[in-house]
């Protein structure tokens, strides 16, 4: 409190000091002899007349009028700079009130727009009150009051979504965007929030109407950014690869090759293109960051070994459980290489937060597939298995022994 209001003293004598010494200091002005200057100014206008006159340019008649007006200015002049004096002391009677309305006001404002918890010893001490969830719950449920009183305000029902996606109250994020898109329309900001916040609901699966909602804002900007990346995952959970790379290859355009959004982005290319048994661009800066890996043995059940061909492509994969299909993890190869160890870990992940460790149980698939598409065909070979990802499994064998159900 001591040191405190020493600061605030010394500030306002600093502050003083500025506004109140120049009014003491004397000005230093040079005085100008305007009386001799009007009177040179005179004499050189009179002479000019004269000249005229001389020359026969104005009459007698005419030079005279002029001479008495040319005199009478003078007179005029010269009774203006006599009366003109400079006082050296006026203005200084505002130090006064100056001295004491500063500070004053300085102290006002303070209490005002200050925080008073400066002058209280246990917030000094770092004995803050802090805010707590049912503080912040508080507020969000306070905003949702207020806009029920003002349901035409479709900022303030954006920003009450985004409260409750911090909150990770999805459904009510997702109600109130529905009602900031009914006074927006198809504002592409709008629908790409609406649709992450479905995706949320979905477990991270954008399927169904988030994927319409993506697909109305490439419509309107077939360059928007956010569109672009929600719609290369789109293609992605539907095991469309190379369409999502199309996707993203776009994005990429938009940045330069050293920007994070361009590395970023990069990552998910090389991420499908690992999906499809592709060479990725960047493999030497590839690490593997996983928190959670999997290691299975896929093997071919015999009654499928005289249907299949050596080169038919065989797609491993890991989905959540419960939700959404997008995969977690995804690997290509070929029949030929059956049997095979395999790892599907964290850094195969299509989006970042949705990993293998995200999850308590995976669905892990292996699936044959003649003409190579990455979508399930009815009568294709397959093998399932589904497991915790809480338990360390060993290794998972993992026979395709099935068929997709049509």
């Amino acid at each position: 409190m001591i040191q405190f209001s020493i600061f605030v003293a010394l500030f306002i004598v600093i502050a003083l000091c500025f506004l109140l010494i120049p009014f003491w200091l004397k000005p230093n002005i040079t005085p100008q002899n305007d009386s001799e200057i009007n009177i040179e100014l005179a004499q050189k206008k009179l002479q000019s007349l004269e000249i005229d006159l001389a020359n026969s340019l104005i009459t007698q008649a005419q030079f005279e009028p002029l001479k008495e007006e040319l005199l009478l200015n003078l007179h005029r002049d010269l009774k203006d700079a006599n009366a003109h004096t400079i006082n050296e002391n006026k203005g200084r009677w505002l130090t006064i009130p100056l001295g004491i309305g500063v500070p004053l006001l300085a102290l006002a404002l303070y209490s005002l727009k200050g925080d008073l918890r400066a002058f209280d010893e246990a917030a000094t001490q770092g004995e803050l009150p802090t805010r707590t969830s049912a503080d912040i719950n508080a507020m969000v449920e306070k905003l949702a009051q207020k806009m029920v009183q003002n349901p035409n305000d479709s900022q303030g029902w954006i920003m009450l979504a985004r409260s409750y996606k911090v909150l990770k109250r999805y459904p009510e994020a997702v109600d109130a965007l529905r009602k900031a898109r009914a006074l927006l329309g198809d504002d592409p900001d709008t629908l790409l929030q609406l649709a992450d916040m479905l995706a949320m609901v979905n477990n991270g699966s954008l399927h169904g109407e988030a994927t319409e909602l993506v697909a109305k804002v490439l419509e309107q900007d077939a360059n928007n950014e956010m569109g672009l990346w929600l719609y290369g995952l789109v293609n992605a959970e539907e095991g469309k690869f190379n369409e999502s790379i199309g996707y993203w290859q776009k994005l990429q355009t938009h940045y330069q090759p050293q920007d994070a959004d361009y590395l970023e982005v990069q990552k998910l290319i090389d991420q499908a293109k690992e999906a499809l048994g592709q060479a990725t661009a960047t493999p030497e800066n590839k690490t593997i960051t996983s928190n959670k890996s999997i290691r299975l043995s896929v093997t071919l059940d015999n009654k499928f070994k005289e249907s299949t061909n050596p080169d038919d492509t065989v797609f491993i994969y890991a989905q959540p459980a419960q939700g959404g299909k997008m995969p977690l993890a995804a690997v290509k190869k070929q029949v030929k290489d059956l049997p095979l160890d395999i790892t599907l870990d964290d850094s195969m992940a299509m989006i970042p937060n949705m990993t293998i460790s995200s999850v308590e149980n995976v669905q892990l698939s292996a699936r044959i597939s003649h003409s190579g598409n990455a979508i399930a065909q009815a009568g294709e070979p397959i093998g399932k298995k589904q497991i915790s990802t809480q338990i360390d499994n060993g290794v998972v064998n993992l026979v395709i022994s099935e068929t997709v159900n049509p």
